[in-house]
């Protein structure tokens, strides 16, 4: 690509060639020459310059982190480390890394970095922090570098499409409370059959969000597919929740879809705190009996499934607490939701201004009853919603014990 410089030069050419021309001088053809010699130096030298660079990137993950969780929440700071290397025998000058972080703010993915001199054989590293932005799975993202000549006549670029491989887990709250536990655990039914556990019971087919630690891989042989060992544990209590990834109204971070995995993120972390399992009914695969780290990958991961059914009915055992987040505006789930609340303890949390046709009196005044409670979650200000949810009468008030 040239440069403002160089169309200057090729001007200059073309005006020299035809003043050569008219007046036929030689040393004005000999100056014509040596522009155009210059042009094709700094094109030839661009690009060998750029062979010999590579480019590397590396996120580090702090060190005081908490979570357990393997890469960062939103809305953390992280530090993010760019690697450029001269593997040639010459030194290169005015090098340019551009980088692009899909993680970052918007207003700050696009960062330059100027070398004005590598040595051969040798590397430069450049450091900055950066918010983590949103919740996702990012396994890659570019690197271009880009190489002028001397004269700045010419500049090449070549981008480097680098592995990344961070997951950005949803920001969660804690819940300073833990689910009640007033009924014994001996009253809800049969044992659990689970991944989690530590007594062997037997082995069941691999589904989606199921940690692959607990392959069983002689079954896996006999039987051609992937085969998961079921534990046993003895009426372990879980938390269920259940909500929409059909579509989400609102914008940017503010949408029924973002505080639904931020409601179901706290719910994980109170059921872990709490010694119980998590049970997400969200998208076309549902997990189920799940850990932390398991449960905050599956959550990371979500995205809208327009073709996606809303399973309300397929809340597992009865006896537990199921949380139910829905908007306001769909009210057509009243008989769905009143027929849950009869196999369970129910919360449901409505998500109210994000549509202008919600109806929240309406879920008020159609479920009523000793099974169900419904908890306001207002856009703009979702720590107050889960903070209700917490005081709410399926939920002790002793603080949860930190993991």
């Amino acid at each position: 690509m040239m440069t403002k410089t160089g169309f200057v030069f090729v001007i200059t050419g073309v005006l020299v060639y035809l003043l050569a021309s008219q007046t036929q001088i030689g040393w004005v053809y000999l100056f014509d020459a040596f522009i155009w010699s210059l042009l094709v130096l700094s094109a030839v030298t661009a690009g060998r310059s750029l062979k010999s660079l590579s480019a590397e990137r590396h996120v580090l993950l702090s060190k005081s982190n908490q979570t357990q969780l393997n890469g960062p929440l939103e809305d953390e700071t992280t530090e993010v480390k760019v690697t450029v290397t001269n593997s040639g025998r010459f030194t290169r000058h005015s090098i340019e890394a551009l980088e692009h972080c899909p993680f970052a703010p918007p207003e700050k993915r696009h960062r330059n970095f100027l070398i004005t001199r590598l040595e051969p054989g040798s590397t430069v590293s450049f450091y900055y922090e950066t918010v983590c932005h949103k919740r996702g799975y990012y396994p890659s993202a570019a690197i271009t570098l880009q190489v002028s000549d001397p004269l700045r006549l010419m500049v090449r670029k070549r981008s480097f499409e680098l592995p990344l491989n961070l997951t950005v887990y949803p920001a969660y709250y804690r819940l300073e409370a833990l689910p009640a536990a007033d009924t014994a655990l001996s009253e809800w039914g049969p044992l659990i059959k689970s991944s989690t556990a530590q007594e062997l019971y037997g082995s069941r087919e691999y589904q989606y969000g199921d940690p692959l630690k607990h392959i069983h891989w002689n079954n896996t042989a006999r039987r051609g597919r992937f085969m998961l060992r079921e534990f046993e544990q003895s009426r372990q209590g879980a938390i269920t929740a259940v909500f929409d990834t059909r579509y989400e109204l609102g914008s940017n971070k503010e949408t029924t879809l973002e505080y639904s995995i931020r409601i179901a993120a706290s719910l994980a972390r109170l059921s872990t705190d709490s010694g119980w399992s998590t049970n997400i009914i969200a998208g076309e695969r549902a997990l189920y009996h799940a850990g932390w780290q398991d449960a905050m990958d599956y959550l990371a991961r979500l995205e809208i499934e327009p073709d996606a059914g809303l399973e309300l009915a397929s809340a597992p055992d009865p006896g537990h607490i199921t949380v139910a987040i829905i908007s306001a505006k769909e009210v057509s789930l009243i008989p769905l939701l009143s027929k849950l609340a009869t196999t369970g303890r129910e919360v449901l949390v409505l998500l109210e201004g994000f549509a202008a046709d919600e109806k929240p009196q309406e879920f008020s005044s159609r479920l009523r009853g000793d099974n169900i409670d419904i908890v306001s979650c207002i856009s703009g200000n979702l720590e107050a919603g889960i903070n209700r949810l917490g005081k709410s009468r399926f939920f002790g008030n002793k603080p949860a014990s930190g993991v």
